[in-house]
């Protein structure tokens, strides 16, 4: 039986710090700015645009992460993750060295950009690079990641901001991104060789990129009606880049990816439902906390945290699980999502803070089951030919679904009251509608789930196949 150790023998352990060094620098990253956004606008002005500096760094991941097969294809894994890590990196300084907001956002969709590319990269890596029996581990060790980055980056960012110098929280990564982009130089596989003379799908991540930013506006808009036509707009954006793909000879998606008839499809769908109910529920959480519980900002912001402890919590203890354990984890998953959703409804304004905090991480345990088995298990459905672009593509779909779910989120919370008001009673009211839509897409994931496992029979554990497919540092395939 493989262990996490493993990961690091057989000239392994240079891409394994490589690939999960590139995944903290992105998740890191998100937490440091949300803490310190407040102190930017003080120093800088902006106000206005406070929530686009996140926005756009989605819409930048985005891209990156729509981009990432065509520049692979163009020049192979090695040169694409180096010029990642440089995009990051010149986004990083620009953010640093801003002089005012409008560089601020520009720079931002620059990070954004070097940080989509970087997290698709790593998870077609991840297909390429390990066996079947090696892989939940990896993505165990990337989860772990976004665990740390949520614990420790709240914190150093209100260090940086309570010292008065915001700044030091987009430099501080300058140095680990400069030694990031030498180790992928270093240590990645050339496993493809470059190709030329095929066209960069500029309209379908155009429309990627628009749909998100239409998603990303909707919460700007004015009025409920304008907000779900920006919504609808966004949806189709979305839906006829995925048909343009379908129809293309070199795809950014996999054949059948938006087809609720074929298992990668079906899987698809899963993380889509998968990030709309964790985003829309997590999306308040600080909110409701300060004031429902009267909590400190810090304090509240760790509860949304939680769910990032109890995700890496279930993907280090079950990594190992395979076969029908496996099956049991990809249902097991959206059924634990479901029931502390609705314990979470059902409690609201009675449950104490101790009590929120439990189903919070028992929910982002939940979510860590399903995720992590789930991409394994989608990996292995890929058709030949189609591995690295199904597992390169995930990163794309399961952002696209946050975007909508942090979009709905706001626009059922708005109608419920929360935009004209900020007190106790509003926010829980607000809270409860955001967490009935939630339920009603979490049972709608537990379907999926079900129909999923249905279409693909229990086969043999690929897992325990000692030359299941896997490629290897040198292209061989013994990794």
């Amino acid at each position: 039986m493989a262990g996490f150790v493993d990961l690091l023998r057989g000239g392994r352990g240079p891409v394994t710090v490589t690939l999960s060094l590139g995944i903290a620098l992105h998740a890191m990253d998100v937490f440091l700015v949300a803490s310190v956004m407040p102190t930017v606008v003080a120093d800088i002005g902006g106000l206005r645009f406070y929530a686009w500096v996140s926005m756009l760094y989605m819409v930048g991941s985005i891209v990156g992460a729509a981009s990432s097969g065509p520049l692979r294809a163009a020049h192979g894994p090695r040169r694409a993750y180096v010029i990642a890590g440089g995009l990051f990196l010149l986004g990083s300084l620009g953010c640093a060295l801003t002089p005012g907001m409008g560089w601020l956002l520009v720079t931002r969709g620059v990070q954004g950009l070097g940080g989509g590319l970087i997290v698709a990269q790593s998870m077609a890596l991840v297909s390429e690079l390990y066996t079947a029996q090696l892989r939940k581990l990896m993505l165990a060790s990337i989860s772990s990641m976004w665990a740390a980055a949520a614990l420790l980056g709240p914190a150093l960012g209100g260090m940086f901001a309570e010292a008065g110098w915001w700044r030091g929280a987009f430099g501080v990564n300058v140095p680990i991104i400069a030694l990031f982009t030498i180790l992928a130089a270093r240590h990645l596989p050339r496993t493809l060789a470059p190709r030329s003379g095929q066209p960069f799908p500029i309209g379908r991540v155009m429309l990627l990129g628009g749909g998100v930013l239409c998603v990303a506006g909707a919460g700007q808009a004015a009025g409920e009606a304008l907000r779900l036509a920006i919504l609808a707009l966004a949806l189709m954006m979305v839906a006829h880049a995925f048909a343009l793909d379908r129809r293309s000879s070199e795809r950014l998606f996999p054949r059948r990816a938006a087809s609720l008839r074929s298992a990668v499809g079906l899987a698809y769908g899963l993380f889509v439902a998968s990030s709309i109910v964790h985003t829309s529920i997590t999306v308040f959480v600080p909110l409701l906390m300060q004031q429902a519980y009267d909590l400190r900002p810090l304090h509240a912001g760790y509860f949304a945290s939680l769910l990032a402890v109890g995700w890496t919590t279930a993907s280090l203890t079950t990594a190992r699980w395979h076969g029908a354990a496996e099956r049991r984890a990809i249902v097991g998953g959206p059924l634990l999502m479901f029931a502390m959703t609705g314990v979470l409804l059902a409690g609201m304004g009675h449950l104490p803070a101790m009590a929120v905090g439990v189903c919070l991480t028992m929910l982002g345990f939940g979510v860590g089951m399903l995720s992590i088995h789930l991409i394994a298990f989608t990996m292995h459905q890929a058709s030949a030919g189609e591995e690295s672009i199904t597992a390169g593509s995930i990163p794309t779909v399961r952002t696209l679904g946050i975007a909508f779910g942090s979009a709905l989120a706001g626009v059922i919370a708005n109608l419920a009251g929360l935009s004209a008001q900020v007190d106790a009673v509003v926010v829980q009211r607000a809270v409860s509608a955001v967490y009935a839509a939630s339920l009603l897409v979490a049972a709608v994931q537990v379907l999926l789930a079900w129909r999923l496992l249905r279409a693909v029979p229990l086969q043999h554990d690929p897992a325990a196949i000692p030359g299941a497919p896997g490629m290897s540092i040198s292209g061989r395939s013994d990794v």
